[in-house]
């Protein structure tokens, strides 16, 4: 009967350790997205375009190459492509050339010069 009290008592044990690391675990895990999303956002609002004309639009990373261009022609003229299949630099209409994008399914619209990270090859001349 002894044997068995201890056991049980081990085993309560355990439970609270990992309820503790699960309750660790989770106030981690919420703090640092609270941290990535803060530098995501800096990040972003820093790179908006300079030139409304000119930008490096990012579609969903899940689109095939031809969805993504498909949907960046319908709303300008793609002037160059980055490094990964979804950011295309486009150029159009200063005016509408944001709003199309984003009606198209642009995810985020970057400085094609801050996101010179992206850029593998820029077909069109620098200005």
């Amino acid at each position: 009967m002894a044997q068995l009290a201890r056991r049980s008592s081990l085993s309560l044990s355990r439970v609270r350790t990992w309820r503790d690391l699960l309750h660790a675990l989770g106030r981690t895990l919420a703090a640092t997205s609270a941290i990535i999303v803060t530098l995501l956002a800096v990040t972003l609002s820093s790179a908006s375009p300079r030139d409304p004309g000119r930008v490096a639009a990012v579609f969903p990373p899940w689109w095939t190459p031809a969805r993504a261009a498909g949907a960046a022609t319908s709303a300008g003229d793609i002037a160059g492509a980055g490094a990964v299949p979804f950011v295309l630099i486009l150029r159009g209409d200063p005016a509408t050339l944001g709003q199309r994008l984003r009606a198209a399914g642009a995810i985020v619209l970057l400085d094609p010069d801050t996101a010179g990270v992206c850029a593998k090859t820029v077909l069109e001349p620098r200005p």
